[in-house]
């Protein structure tokens, strides 16, 4: 079985022609669409705004949880919002605040130090709340597990809300006087909100039959930002909530948003996803990650211009001394696992412990599942007898459910299915390694059920650190390990401006539905040009009498070393690039491969040239006849053109189909399984 190297192979033509028609698109958005999204779809897919935002009493304990809300405003009840320290749980913490701010409560805000204090609920912070005052604790982004943390808090005599999106243990806070979560929903749709978008329904309610459309709108913004950064899937609902989010955010005025914006070199006006996930939020991270969270809070809750700029600074000092330690410990990480397994070849999944601070473990996580193609976790080790983790997985790989069954081990963990925070004693840090790795590779280990391992050819954008180049090009194996590598190729002459931006009203994009994908090649490289400190490239390609700019970001060393007139193939995204208020398309590379000796369109035409001279020929004619066929694939010729209707096959003779309509080459399916074929990595060829 030979596998289309994209997804759009095969499609119906007269579908697409349709579609391309009908709502004035360009072809090539038309395939790409089609090949996702059914036709009757379309209509909602390109206007998100006409999907409904669900209702927040679809949460079945949504009504408790205001009415104990309200009771504590009209009893001047001091009221505790404990959040989170990533994006999601500061953008939670800030939606509920501004919203019991309007309310006229009193209240206080608790971010848990990643350090000191951990994650989520805890008893300390139940005893810090206290101090504080507060009678009603309210926690956003987290609680879903903290059931020991409610109990202890009802024994104290408070009360507790739970609004949380991460998956529950096997125990559940009843003691909580209301858990939103959407286990307790009439509607399984609502798990694809983040923290923040629980937090958003939750201030809707909160926020009924009062005059707050300002504040409303802003939480649209707050809570796509969420979205966002939790990765959360694109489906349902979250594509209207982050379609209007975003020009919620293209146009805010809020002193700590603006502050943010320029520390981080974007244009608020031109935001797009690209710009939140490079720029926005590792700044947001930044803070919890190497310090206290609280000071992302109050950038966000600034009132006054001068008050953000002084925050937005020392956020700005935090991402970059985030930005060191993420390079000193991401080498560290990768020299262990090389040394540890040179003999015997990377596991499955990765676990690895290291000197590196605790706020960086999950982007290290990351880029080590992005670089080695599977599931990573990393430890920070500062000595004490408990080490403290992140995990992160490719999309698809579920290392939530083989991470739980190996929890034994474990002092904590919970997360998502792609994303997770665990603890592990010093003395079991080698057996949790060593189950994990056997769940991963049988699907069970002794104290589990089998279950299904799937692989994934997506890379991941984390905390705007791309290391998406390992994306695996799955360039040979098995015919049933063989995959799509892209949704469409895309000819040079059309990555236009109108091109692009179809592409972007065809979004937002996250899990389940990520950017599309186009296969470039085979090109000629013209020049290689080094750029941003030579830490990145732009590679000058041609195709024909058409050239482009391709911009590869944080490639590999090799890349660095290619000469002109190499043969590449890439996978890359069309996106729109706004620079001094003038845009231009722009090539994105997520990964570059060599082509060896490939077949090329002039190597077709003379052998074209030759069938339709003769009428009909076999192979050894054109071996004879042309000399400098000698080391060409001539099977793989023929079989091209009997797949473009150039040429049929009749009594071992290829004879020429007359008035044959033009076709691209790269629609063939032996053309594009010759393209995978000849795909190497320069460090296979001594490059």
């Amino acid at each position: 079985m030979v596998v289309p190297l994209w997804s759009s192979a095969g499609i119906d033509i007269d579908t697409v022609k349709r579609v391309a028609d009908t709502y004035k698109m360009p072809v090539r958005v038309a395939r790409v669409l089609c090949s996702r999204v059914g036709e009757d779809e379309i209509p909602h897919w390109l206007r998100p705004e006409t999907i409904p935002f669900r209702s927040p009493y679809l949460f079945s304990e949504m009504t408790p949880a205001v009415t104990r809300v309200h009771k504590a405003i009209a009893a001047s009840q001091r009221i505790a919002v404990i959040g989170d320290y990533d994006v999601d749980g500061v953008t939670a913490t800030t939606i509920l605040a501004t919203t019991l701010e309007a309310l006229g409560a009193d209240y206080r805000c608790y971010i848990p130090h990643r350090v000191d204090d951990g994650y989520g609920l805890s008893e300390d912070l139940i005893d810090r709340a206290i101090a504080g005052g507060c009678q009603l604790v309210v926690t956003v982004d987290n609680g879903i597990r903290a059931v020991e943390a409610v109990r202890y808090a009802r024994q104290q005599g408070i009360d507790v809300i739970v609004t949380d999106h991460h998956e529950p243990g096997d125990d559940w806070p009843d003691e909580a006087i209301a858990v939103l979560h959407h286990a307790l929903s009439d509607d399984r749709e609502l798990s694809v909100l983040s923290g923040a978008g629980v937090a958003w329904k939750f201030a809707e309610a909160l926020l009924e039959e009062t005059n707050h459309s300002d504040l409303q709108r802003w939480h649209l913004g707050l809570a796509a930002l969420g979205a966002f950064a939790d990765v959360m899937p694109m489906r349902a609902e979250n594509r209207r909530l982050v379609r209007e989010g975003l020009e919620v955010l293209r146009s805010a005025s809020k002193p700590g948003w603006l502050a943010l914006c320029q520390v981080a070199g974007v244009n608020p006006s031109s935001l797009t996803e690209t710009s939140i996930l490079w720029s926005i939020t590792p700044r947001i991270n930044a803070a919890g990650r190497m310090d206290s969270a609280e000071l992302a809070l109050a950038l966000l809750l600034a009132t006054t211009e001068s008050e953000a700029m002084r925050l937005a600074g020392e956020v700005e000092l935090k991402n970059e001394e985030r930005r060191r330690e993420t390079t000193r410990a991401t080498a560290a990480a990768q020299a262990a696992i090389e040394a540890t397994y040179a003999d015997t070849g990377v596991p499955p999944v990765v676990v690895v412990a290291g000197e590196w601070p605790l706020g960086v473990v999950g982007i290290v996580a990351a880029k080590l599942s992005d670089t080695y193609g599977r599931p990573a976790i990393v430890f920070a080790d500062d000595g004490n007898h408990l080490l403290r983790g992140s995990g992160r997985s490719p999309e698809g790989i579920p290392l939530h459910e083989a991470v739980s069954r190996c929890s034994y081990l474990l002092e904590h963990f919970g997360g998502h299915s792609t994303a997770l925070g665990c603890g592990v004693s010093r003395e079991n840090l080698d057996s949790f390694r060593t189950a994990l790795i056997e769940t991963m590779q049988t699907g069970e280990h002794t104290n589990g059920a089998a279950s299904d391992i799937v692989t994934s050819e997506h890379g991941q954008l984390v905390d705007g650190e791309d290391s998406s180049h390992d994306l695996q090009f799955n360039l040979s194996g098995p015919a049933e390990d063989l995959k799509t590598i892209a949704d469409d190729y895309l000819p040079l002459h059309e990555a236009t401006l109108e091109t692009a931006n179809w592409l972007v009203q065809l979004g937002p994009y996250g899990p389940g539905y990520v950017p599309y994908r186009f296969y470039v090649g085979p090109v000629e490289l013209v020049d290689v040009t080094p750029m941003g400190q030579g830490r990145h490239l732009r590679l000058t390609i041609r195709e024909g009498r058409n050239s482009a700019k391709l911009i590869w970001f944080s490639p590999p060393k090799w890349a660095f070393h290619l000469s002109s007139g190499t043969t590449l193939a890439a996978i890359v995204n069309l996106e729109v690039n706004t620079w001094q208020g003038r845009q231009q398309a722009q090539l994105r590379a997520e990964t570059v491969v060599v082509l060896s000796k490939p077949v090329l369109r002039e190597d077709f035409a003379m052998v074209y040239r030759l069938l339709q001279a003769r009428r009909k020929v076999v192979e050894a004619d054109v071996r004879e006849s042309l000399p400098t066929s000698d080391q060409m694939p001539i099977q793989t010729i023929f079989d091209t053109f009997v797949d473009l209707g150039f040429a049929y096959l009749h009594e071992s003779e290829y004879h020429v189909v007359e008035q044959a309509q033009a076709r691209d080459l790269r629609e063939s399916i032996a053309y594009q399984s010759h393209l995978r074929q000849v795909a190497v990595r320069p460090e296979t060829m001594g490059q």
